[in-house]
């Protein structure tokens, strides 16, 4: 209850937990950036590689993406005691279960909740998912206790939101992100994170969504994938 206070009395307040978790996430960070012949291994952390070549659903948003992630990890708790979590992801609501102080100096003003929302368990078909200030991104992929995944056009050089059926753009960027959780029996389930991303090819763009992103990508989706976890299984 605590957290949730915070995040609806005050956006800006960290806390010295917070500022804790933070220096792991910039550790876990500058090693990923001194490790980049690692990105194969940490693009599937948590899964092997035959596990990543499954077919997901979201995945037709972006049929041929140019960089890609999918991060699982195991959880001692039923599909449908993770799915809540999943469920009231974004930014005012549950939040995104990552580094917040991170989130903070990004201006995202994010903050986890530690216990379930009833106001943000009904999520539908195009329900926008607020990731900051002025951002939101409308589901996708919305299946009860399984899946909810969102998807985002984005033209670059005018900086907005497009529908490439539409509209063309010559530089644009298009992603979909899927969370995802997996029975595996009646009390243990698997929840997936994975990322698709396809963008108009220049030196900028593979700079950019590629070599840049992906340390970053990395740390905040590995800590997300651990606090549904841990929120779930204390939930028991």
């Amino acid at each position: 209850m605590k957290n949730y206070l915070l995040r609806k009395k005050n956006g800006t307040q960290l806390t010295l937990s917070m500022l804790l978790a933070a220096m792991e996430g910039i550790t876990i960070i500058f090693g990923c950036y001194l490790t980049l012949f690692l990105k194969p291994f940490r693009d599937r952390w948590g899964l092997s590689k035959e596990e990543t070549k499954r077919s997901f659903p979201g995945d037709e948003f972006v049929e041929e993406p140019k960089s890609q992630f999918t991060h699982a990890i195991k959880i001692n708790a039923s599909a449908q005691q993770v799915w809540p979590w999943i469920a009231q992801i974004g930014q005012g609501r549950g939040g995104f279960y990552s580094y917040e102080a991170l989130e903070e100096l990004a201006g995202l003003h994010i903050r986890n909740a530690d216990e379930i929302l009833p106001e943000f368990q009904n999520p539908q078909l195009g329900d926008l998912i607020p990731f900051g200030q002025g951002e939101a991104y409308p589901l996708i992929v919305c299946e009860k206790d399984k899946a909810m995944a969102i998807g985002h056009c984005r033209d670059l050089d005018r900086n907005e939101a497009y529908d490439p059926e539409v509209q063309k753009s010559e530089n644009n960027f298009q992603v979909s992100w899927l969370w995802y959780v997996e029975p595996l029996d009646e009390q243990h389930s698997r929840f997936i994170s994975r990322n698709r991303v396809t963008y108009t090819s220049s030196f900028k763009n593979k700079l950019l969504f590629g070599l840049l992103a992906e340390p970053v990508i990395f740390a905040m989706d590995r800590k997300m994938c651990y606090g549904i976890k841990r929120r779930a299984e204390a939930t028991l």
